[in-house]
């Protein structure tokens, strides 16, 4: 079947009222000509239509198709969605619909299409159209939940569009990620009322030899999302299986978050990989140093067979991360671990990780950037350091421009290497299938 043949036209009446949407913390535009957003485009419309890039990579300075605005829906500081708006006389088409495979799932889509149809009314366009492939059909069920029609104008597309509603109907959309408890039998170690129940979500890769636990960053405070489920996808494209770890937070005994780390390791080791690393970003970071400098062997007399195995990683990767409390902190972190201990140097010193590195620390892989102005890079050169005297494999990646809290840094043509970097030094540890 040829291309054209694949698409539909759907049609929405702007006179219809608009759906309501709950607001999303960020939603931005910008013009076309802005260029700010050229790399977040190019890096969204690659990954959700791979084979098709070379025609879409000059959207931006094509004339033939260069929409009147273009919007993004940014996941914290992470580009995920967006799509288009081109304007004719009394129409206005929705063009270039878009989410990166990583954000999959999350309806950020519908998002970035509602923000085309505020547009469009706010500019007195009276008909939205658009045109979707027959087989894309979680777009089209976002579509007619947004009160685009389908056009039918001939047999053909009566009987085309029959079939597409046909499996629509047995459509399920993609897959939720199991949600694995890590003390199923409720007996949580340091757990006071208000905690949430610590858990890892799976995202398992068929036939890898390693998994990855990944700690989202927030201070200790929250968990970013654009630092879970899109790094664990990333992995995943890599042939590596990944756990992202729902850990306590403030308020939280201080020794919670790192229970629950060395738990997630020893409960996907117990799942027969060879490897098990860990991952962590920001204060998710200071985590994963904490779950690498701060293992132990396993209780070989515990009851429970998960508490007699190792909390050792096999690797770590602390992502421009929190990694000491003693020099060149990050005090909201420090002080929304610690609580009223804020000031015990000996709790200072023990979940400072560049004081703790020994022979026996696991290989790791570091990168921040120099601009970081929330935590400063020196967390990285000092922990390197300490690898360093320690005769410790390392790889560390300084990049000299960038804020804190990139994530994948999708759409960032220099960081957002760092997950190809990230995929190689994992795969060359025997992570991969």
């Amino acid at each position: 079947m040829s291309d054209k043949k694949r698409q539909l036209l759907m049609r929405r009446d702007m006179n219809k009222p608009l759906v309501e949407l709950p607001p999303l913390p960020e939603l931005y535009e910008i013009k076309t000509d802005d260029g700010t957003y050229a790399g977040a485009w190019e890096w969204i419309t690659a990954g959700a239509f791979p084979d098709w890039q070379p025609k879409y990579s000059m959207i931006l300075n094509d004339p033939r198709c260069a929409p009147e605005r273009v919007f993004f829906v940014n996941e914290y500081s992470q580009p995920s969605a967006t799509a288009s708006v081109q304007m004719e006389e009394k129409r206005a088409l929705v063009h270039m619909v878009a989410t990166h495979p990583y954000a999959a799932g999350m309806g950020f889509g519908k998002y970035a299409v509602d923000a085309c149809l505020k547009y469009m009314r706010a500019h007195g366009v009276k008909t939205a159209e658009l045109t979707t492939d027959d087989f894309r059909l979680s777009a089209i069920k976002m579509y007619l939940e947004l009160g685009f029609d389908p056009v039918i104008d001939d047999e053909e597309m009566e009987l085309r569009w029959k079939a597409v509603m046909e499996n629509l109907a047995s459509f399920k959309g993609s897959k939720k990620p199991e949600i694995i408890p890590l003390w199923p039998d409720g007996n949580i170690p340091y757990f006071i009322e208000g905690n949430c129940i610590p858990s890892i979500e799976a995202y398992p890769a068929e036939g890898s030899k390693g998994a990855v636990v990944i700690c989202p960053g927030g201070a200790y405070r929250i968990k970013a999302s654009h630092e879970g489920r899109q790094i664990a996808r990333m992995l995943n494209d890599a042939g590596i299986s990944a756990y992202v770890l729902d850990y306590r937070v403030r308020p939280c005994h201080y020794e919670a978050p790192l229970s629950d780390a060395k738990r997630a390791i020893r409960t996907v080791r117990a799942m027969g990989y060879e490897k098990v690393g860990v991952m962590g970003f920001s204060a998710g970071g200071h985590l994963t140093c904490s779950a690498a400098t701060l293992y132990d062997a396993g209780d070989a007399a515990a009851e429970d067979p998960i508490e007699r195995i190792s909390s050792r990683p096999d690797a770590f990767i602390p992502c421009y991360p929190v990694a000491s409390f003693a020099s060149f902190r990050h005090q909201g972190s420090l002080e929304l671990l610690l609580g009223d201990q804020k000031n015990n140097y000996a709790l200072i010193k023990r979940f400072s990780s560049e004081l703790n590195v020994t022979g026996d620390t696991p290989p790791a892989f570091i990168w921040h950037t120099m601009t970081d102005a929330a935590v400063p890079v020196e967390n990285s050169v000092n922990l390197a350091s300490a690898l360093a005297h320690a005769g410790i494999r390392f790889e560390l990646h300084i990049f000299p421009d960038g804020p804190h809290g990139l994530g994948l840094a999708g759409g960032n043509p220099v960081i957002g290497k760092w997950p190809g970097l990230c995929q190689r030094w994992l795969t060359e540890l025997g992570f991969g299938r």
